[in-house]
């Protein structure tokens, strides 16, 4: 009966160490979005009216032409109703579909950085941080994650 005990005794602390640690990551993964860098890099586009930019269209620029705050990761995930998740290089949902013009939040769950492409428009997101695609482009939009294919946005008029 001792060895039994001990049996017991040791599955439950293995099962305590699974509940603390995934406690733990589950905490890890809200790290606010401030406290990490961002580097968001645009490829050169011949199309005028296609641009990358990381300044979210719900701050505004004050007249001095100080840069707009980007905004806080759950504010940003209340202010922009479309969005891809990035865990591993994949995206979720898979294939979203929205109206030319529309704001999607390209958010990256992992905690290295990884480059996510969007028809020309390339982004180097950090770890636990977004971006943000402005649509303008009809038509799937195939999105890759470090070149892997990730996953497609259909952008309708």
């Amino acid at each position: 009966m001792n060895d039994n005990k001990a049996w017991y005794v040791a599955i439950g602390v293995v099962i305590l160490a699974l509940i603390i640690w995934g406690i733990y990551a589950i905490n890890k993964s809200d790290i606010p979005a401030n406290t990490t860098t961002q580097t968001t890099q645009n490829t050169p586009n011949n199309n005028a009216d296609q641009t990358a930019s990381t300044t979210p269209e719900a701050t505004t620029t004050p007249v001095t032409g100080a840069p707009a705050k980007k905004l806080s990761y759950g504010q940003a995930v209340n202010a922009y109703k479309f969005r891809f998740q990035f865990l591993q290089c994949h995206g979720n949902p898979g294939t979203l579909a929205v109206k030319q013009g529309t704001v999607v939040m390209l958010d990256n769950r992992d905690a290295v950085a990884h480059t996510i492409k969007a028809d020309k428009q390339t982004f180097k997101i950090a770890g636990y941080d977004y971006a943000l695609l402005h649509t303008s482009a009809l038509g799937d939009l195939f999105i890759t994650c470090d070149g892997g294919g990730a996953a497609k946005l259909n952008v309708q008029k």
